[in-house]
């Protein structure tokens, strides 16, 4: 099991955890709601996305949203650990934290983009991200927009720092 500073690293020599910069992306899907809301599939999230604890009337602020969502991001990272044997950079580690969250463990561990990953093919990996759907109906575009970014990040230089505004507006 994964201690809380396990999941976010700063330092860009643990590509085994979080970045930053991978926690930023995720927090600029997910959107931050003081208050729980309903999903359109009736579901109540809260912070984050966080949908555990989410009860009506509960306020968070953005410190106790992003502790809820590091939370939630344990199993994404214990899974990615547990079924990704190819290696992995920082960048493609964190693309793939976003994405697992955005669909789910379970679809995640029958996902073409872990075959490919574990056939080393990156790039087919990278491809297949696109066609993945949230698990939840997002607005028309979102899902779209967030494996375009994930792909993005996905294929960025290893030594390259990522750009996230450039990553956030990568072509659909």
């Amino acid at each position: 099991c994964f201690e809380m500073d396990q999941i976010l690293s700063t330092a860009p020599s643990h590509p085994q955890r979080l970045s930053r910069e991978g926690l930023l992306l995720i927090k600029s899907f997910a959107g931050f709601r003081p208050q729980a809301v309903r999903r359109r599939d009736g579901v109540l999230t809260i912070g984050y996305g966080h949908s555990l604890t989410a009860r009506p009337g509960v306020v968070v602020t953005e410190t106790e949203a992003e502790l809820l969502l590091l939370y939630d991001l344990i199993p994404v990272i214990e899974a990615i650990h547990a079924h990704v044997k190819a290696p992995l950079n920082q960048h493609q580690f964190d693309a793939l934290a976003s994405f697992v969250l955005s669909i789910g463990v379970e679809r995640f561990t029958a996902s073409d983009v872990l075959d490919h990953l574990n056939r080393l093919e990156p790039q087919a990996a990278a491809e297949a991200l696109t066609g993945w759907p949230d698990r939840v109906p997002p607005p028309v575009d979102a899902p779209y927009r967030r494996r375009s970014a994930e792909r993005a990040l996905f294929e960025i230089n290893p030594g390259q720092t990522a750009d996230l505004s450039q990553i956030l507006t990568a072509p659909i």
